[in-house]
């Protein structure tokens, strides 16, 4: 999978994608409520990022066959930890209607990049 080029980037110096970076203004900006979060690892920066985005009022989902961890019990351990404290849903990815997403993305206002220089 290749970026698009309106597509946004946000780097990260820590575990949290929302740690001193514009991603909670962009989200706001965009009028985003859903996240789904996936990458390395489970029990880590996806574990910080969830509970960050929870506390903003996010919903959150956690697809446990797209992100992994060193072994596949702290794998599970961050899922069943995800799921209770930071109300993840840990639906797998095939269950997920990613063509509504998409429409309600694709329909969103058209955001002025210059809102991150």
């Amino acid at each position: 999978m290749l970026p698009d080029s309106e597509d946004y980037f946000v780097l990260k110096p820590m575990h949290s994608a929302f740690y001193m970076t514009p991603l909670e203004v962009l989200l706001q900006h965009l009028q985003v409520e859903t996240l789904i979060l996936t990458g390395l690892t489970s029990n880590s920066c996806i574990t910080v990022t969830a509970h960050d985005a929870n506390m903003r009022g996010f919903d959150i989902y956690v697809p446990p066959d797209c992100s992994c961890a060193r072994n596949p019990k702290e794998h599970t351990d961050a899922l069943t930890q995800l799921e209770a404290m930071a109300g993840a849903n840990l639906r797998r990815s095939t269950s997920l209607v990613l063509p509504g997403l998409i429409r309600a993305a694709q329909m969103s206002q058209h955001v002025d990049k210059t809102l991150l220089d």
